[in-house]
Order: structure tokens, then C-alpha cells, then sequence
């Protein structure tokens, strides 16, 4: 006994019902529609996977109404074989018709093969659905490994996520022992250009390099992370706001922008941007995203001017 569900739609009256009965009878869970309207209300209340339509399928052309199955499982993410019958020769269908909505067609003079078409066409429905809920399964286990994902595969330095965690953990230690939380942005301005001159290897070992020479320029316990591409974060805190300064980092500044950096594509210049927001509990226990946010703002003319724009978040 087959036991997959099928749908056979029918205009109705002189129909190709009668030569399908022997072959219904093999299956277990099958619905006979008078109509697209009413094969449709059906499909809308459970999904099957097959669908047998007479060309003429009352009130609308079997076409139209494959074509408004595969809407409905595109929003079910189910897939649904449907098989066309009429006298039209197969080689005169439009092959754009064809691929888009109906999986087989078949002439009234070869209904013996509808059993056939209707066993392969469950099973490709069967094989469908499982692999789409894999892929389901699979995208959702690789989004929530990304989520659980703390460093970056270029550098090997921390990531977004990673130097979002080491501010807030810095925020909530000087709101309890004081001091000020201090975030750094360098940005390498020219990577989108380097990848369209070269390609992304290229700029990939340019931010390799540059991420080796932030590492060897800031303290032991400072947390340097690759935050996005082109762009570097240093979280850090300092005994007091007032070393929070442009001068305080100029060091960095210079020794990031002002080396040279080799790649396969021979030496690299750099364009640096580097933009620092510094807050103390006084202002009132300041945010991760606020202190990114005016931390990131003034890149660009902080590589117009050349030099470290500076945000204190200190009480009105």
C-alpha cells in the first residue's frame, strides 16, 4: 500500500477520474479535488507530495495552478512532485513552463505510467524535504557556532563579539574600582582598496601584518581584537581619564602607520585612522554600543587630519 499523500485535481464530468480509479486504489491517503480551487483549499490545510492536475484544472490552466502550489510551498519550505495530464505533446509545452512548476507530463494515451511517476515523484519528495530540513538544521547549528564564536580565522586575535564583552567587562570593573574604560579604533582605511587592486589574500596579509604590529605595540594585558574587516579594536583601562589622551597613543599611532608593510604583492603603504572614547563611572555607567559609536565616528578625519581624534564621556 502506497501511504504518501496525493492529490489528484479534476475539472470535473468527462474526466481522466475513470482511468485513475485501479491506480487510487494503491494509495492509502489519497484526495480527489473538483477544481483548482478546491485542490488548493485542500493543499492548504495539509501538503502533499504529489500532485496529479489535468491540464485543464476548471478554473485555471494546470500551469497556473502548479505554479501557485510552488508559492505555497515556498512559504512552507516543502516540496511538492506534480505531474500534468493532457493531450498536449509533451515537446510542444514551453520548456520555461515546464522546469519551473510541473515535474512530469504525461499524455491521456499513457496513464499506465501515473502509478510509476506517482511512486518516484513521492520518494523525490520525500529526499526534498529531508534535505532542506538538514540544510535548515545546519544553518541554524552554524549561526548559533558563529554566535558562540570568539575569534577571528584571519588573525587570530579576538572578534566583534569578543571586544564587545572584554569593554563591557572593563565598564563594569571601573564602575566598581574606578579608573577609566577606554576604547580604540584603528582603522585601515585603504583595504577596500587593496582588495580591488589586488584580492582579498593580499589584503589579508596586509591585516595580518598590521595586527602583529598593534599586538607588539600595546601592553600584555590590553585586549586588541580584529572587530571588522579593515578595522582593529583596543580595549584598555587606565588609572584616570587624563591619560585617555591623543598623546597618550601616539606611539601606537605612528608605529602602526608610519611602518612598512610586506605582502606576496611586494610592500603595502597604509592609510590609519585611529579614534579614541574614554568615559569614568562618573557618566554615569556609559554603554558597549555608545562608546563604540563615537569611537568609530570621526575615522575618517582622523585619516584627513593624521592624526587621534578623542572623545571624552565626562558629566555635563
Amino acid at each position: 500500500m502506497f501511504d504518501q499523500p496525493v492529490i489528484v485535481a479534476v475539472k470535473g464530468g468527462n474526466s481522466i477520474l475513470d482511468f485513475l480509479d485501479d491506480g487510487l486504489m494503491k494509495v492509502s491517503d489519497n484526495r480527489v479535488c473538483f477544481g483548482a480551487v478546491n485542490a488548493l483549499q485542500v493543499l492548504e490545510d495539509a501538503p502533499a507530495n504529489v500532485v496529479i492536475m489535468e491540464m485543464d484544472a476548471g478554473e485555471m490552466t494546470g500551469f497556473e495552478l502548479a505554479e501557485t502550489i510552488r508559492d505555497i510551498d515556498e512559504e512552507r519550505n516543502h516540496f511538492t512532485y506534480i505531474i500534468l495530464i493532457g493531450e498536449t505533446n509533451p515537446e510542444q509545452i514551453q520548456l520555461d513552463d515546464f522546469h519551473q512548476a510541473v515535474d512530469a507530463v504525461t499524455d491521456t494515451k499513457r496513464l499506465d505510467v501515473i502509478e510509476h511517476l506517482a511512486l518516484a515523484g513521492a520518494r523525490i519528495s520525500m529526499q526534498m524535504d529531508a534535505l532542506s530540513a538538514s540544510n535548515d538544521s545546519l544553518q541554524h547549528l552554524c549561526n548559533n557556532l558563529r554566535k558562540g564564536q570568539l575569534l577571528d580565522p584571519l588573525t587570530g586575535l579576538g572578534n566583534r563579539e569578543y571586544a564587545e564583552q572584554a569593554l563591557y567587562d572593563t565598564i563594569r570593573q571601573v564602575e566598581s574600582r574606578g579608573g577609566a574604560a577606554c576604547v580604540v579604533m584603528i582603522s585601515v582605511h585603504n583595504y577596500e582598496e587593496v582588495i580591488e587592486t589586488y584580492d582579498t589574500s593580499i589584503a589579508g596579509e596586509l591585516i595580518v601584518n598590521i595586527s602583529e604590529r598593534i599586538q607588539r605595540l600595546v601592553r600584555p594585558l590590553d585586549v586588541v581584537a580584529y572587530f571588522s574587516p579593515g578595522l582593529f579594536a583596543l580595549v584598555l583601562i587606565q588609572p584616570n581619564i587624563k591619560q585617555c589622551t591623543a598623546e597618550c597613543y601616539k606611539r601606537i599611532f605612528d608605529g602602526v602607520r608610519l611602518k612598512s608593510y610586506t605582502t606576496s604583492a611586494g610592500f603595502q603603504p597604509v592609510s590609519i585612522g585611529m579614534s579614541i572614547c574614554a568615559a569614568t563611572a562618573d557618566t554615569g555607567a556609559p554603554t558597549v554600543g555608545n562608546m563604540i559609536k563615537f569611537a568609530t565616528r570621526e575615522l575618517d578625519e582622523s585619516v584627513r587630519t593624521e592624526s587621534i581624534m578623542v572623545h571624552h564621556l565626562i558629566p555635563e
